[in-house]
């Protein structure tokens, strides 16, 4: 009897938090710094854990500059970081990178484009939680 009631309420707290999960988020990335950055974030939440993240510039960019894009538990893209990548900006003056990152969805506060290859000035930050 113990044994079924368990198997019940595990059931039912289970139901009751898996529906209720964010699986995608897609947020403005907002200048910073009189940057005229602008595009979004998309972030995907994967079955298996980890997430996709995109990471869209859709101006104010330099052509042939190197970027790149960090995450961040904070919401206001201040450290610690972790490194999404480093891509350069196109002739379009927009640029793109994407990648698969260890931490879910909801661990993730914020999302910034610096100036590269290393951790330079804030250009553009995306607030997801």
């Amino acid at each position: 009897m113990k044994k079924t009631f368990l198997a019940l309420l595990m059931t039912a707290l289970i139901a009751s938090v898996v529906p209720g999960a964010e699986t995608h988020a897609k947020v403005p990335l907002a200048p910073s710094n009189d940057s005229h950055v602008s595009g979004f974030v998309e972030i995907t939440q994967l079955p298996q854990g980890g997430s996709d993240v995109s990471v869209v510039v859709t101006k104010g960019l330099t052509p042939g500059q190197v970027y790149a894009s960090f995450y961040y538990e904070s919401s206001d893209c201040t450290e610690p970081a972790d490194l999404l990548g480093t891509f350069v900006g196109r002739p379009s003056r927009g640029g793109q990178i994407q990648g698969k990152i260890d931490d879910d969805l909801d661990e993730v506060g914020s999302v910034s484009v610096r100036i590269g290859p290393g951790y330079g000035t804030l250009l553009g930050c995306a607030t997801v939680h």
